[in-house]
């Protein structure tokens, strides 16, 4: 404790600001929003606000507000007479038992290659609570910004690690998200030559706007792969010229520094073996292969039984499975641009337009219900448990102890593991 007229000597400290994003974007500029000096928060005493850092309890309240009232609103459009006593009627439990599972596989193959690129030091479980709160914090933030930093700052305080060196785990975990959305969006220009990918019902305009957001994506993420594993100096000169515009210009500095240390990881990405990069897909292929497979199984422990003909399927005349998971895909992409926590409305208002006509007359309300209650309103309550403790720590508006970067000469190494990356023990 600090006394008056005592001077307190210790080695500088600094908190690492988030680079990280979701979707595999690095949001380097959720820096800006960051206290520009985080110290004095820390050293502030019991009872003193600290409102720069605390999180409203409205931030989780909200986005739950927003799915159910999308959901009661989809439920309520997509209502057909007589359709909710064949859902009844026709659904599967052990099908829907396959997606239950599928939700565990997307947690164990998340934490598998958490583990996997932390090189061993962190354990399965440790990745896979680690994959939980990144799932967990994604329902609570925007696509565009995702849930990663809160789960690389929970990674690090619950198995002492350095916070720099577990950034650079998500680093090259979003990296291998994005290539998996790269391959996503190949695979959906070609499928179009023979399948409908694009619904009709977004019209024409809706499809040309759809395709070119899907190729500047495209675009976006082979530079990133691109800056990331080749050429890292790239990322800090993008950023330099953005941050020079008048109303960006003061957080220049900022900017500048996380840049720089998003370029000193992407460089150790650089020297990893060819066989890292493989198991690294492979885990990733698993993840959203859960992901998209539990979309399907929802939607199959609906329809499995129905007859298939024009009058329950009128639009196809069946379930076309292999359409609905490349739509699904779709949906997850599309979805990346949404602006409300967790897309919270969005996502529900684009199921409906990407896979509601593959569906009987009235089955899209239920089998959304249903997904989104198992993959995001479920996914709340797991988090909280798992990681309930950081955020009932962030809603009192509490500062986390200062995260030390190993980086930096002047600060002073935690105790523990700090070759993460390197995969060396110390």
């Amino acid at each position: 404790m600090k006394r008056a007229g005592t001077p307190v000597l210790r080695p500088r400290r600094r908190q690492v600001s988030g680079v990280l994003g979701t979707g595999g974007a690095p949001a380097i500029f959720a820096a800006m929003d960051a206290p520009s000096h985080p110290d004095s928060l820390a050293d502030a005493p019991a009872g003193a606000p600290a409102d720069a850092r605390r999180t409203s309890i409205w931030r989780v309240l909200l986005p739950v507000a927003i799915s159910l009232g999308a959901l009661g609103i989809v439920f309520w459009g997509t209502y057909h007479p007589g359709a909710f006593t064949l859902v009844a009627r026709h659904f599967r439990p052990d099908i829907f038992a396959l997606a239950v599972a599928g939700l565990g596989l997307q947690f164990l193959a998340g934490g598998l290659r958490l583990r996997h690129v932390s090189g061993g030091v962190l354990t399965p479980r440790a990745g896979v609570r680690g994959q939980i709160t990144w799932d967990f914090m994604s329902t609570l933030a925007p696509p565009a910004v995702g849930g990663a930093p809160f789960a690389a700052l929970f990674v690090s305080r619950e198995n002492r690690l350095p916070y720099g060196q577990v950034s650079a785990v998500m680093l090259f975990t979003m990296l291998m998200d994005q290539l998996w959305f790269a391959i996503a969006i190949v695979g959906m220009y070609v499928a179009a030559v023979w399948l409908p990918v694009f619904p009709t019902s977004l019209g024409a305009a809706g499809v040309g706007t759809v395709a070119l957001y899907l190729g500047g994506l495209l675009v976006y993420i082979s530079f990133f792969a691109y800056a990331t594993l080749v050429r890292p100096e790239l990322i800090e000169t993008v950023a330099g010229y953005v941050v020079r515009l008048p109303f960006l210009r003061r957080f220049e500095p900022t900017v500048r520094r996380e840049t720089r240390r998003l370029g000193q990881q992407a460089r150790r990405l650089r020297h990893k073996p060819l066989r890292f990069y493989l198991v690294g897909v492979g885990y990733t292929a698993l993840y959203w292969t859960a992901r998209y497979g539990i979309l399907l199984m929802v939607a199959l422990s609906f329809v499995a039984d129905v007859p298939e003909d024009a009058e329950h399927f009128p639009q196809y005349g069946t379930f076309r499975a292999t359409l609905y998971v490349i739509r699904s895909a779709g949906l997850w992409l599309a979805g990346l641009v949404m602006p409300t926590p967790g897309g919270a409305g969005g996502i529900e208002a684009l199921a409906v337009l990407y896979l509601g006509p593959l569906l009987p007359s009235g089955f899209i309300g239920p089998v959304l219900i249903v997904w989104r209650m198992l993959t995001y309103h479920l996914v709340l309550g797991i988090g909280l448990v798992v990681a309930g403790h950081v955020l009932k720590q962030m809603l009192r508006g509490e500062s986390p102890p200062p995260i030390l970067d190993p980086d930096d000469p002047d600060d002073v190494p935690l105790q523990g593991p700090v070759a993460v990356v390197s995969g060396e023990r110390p």
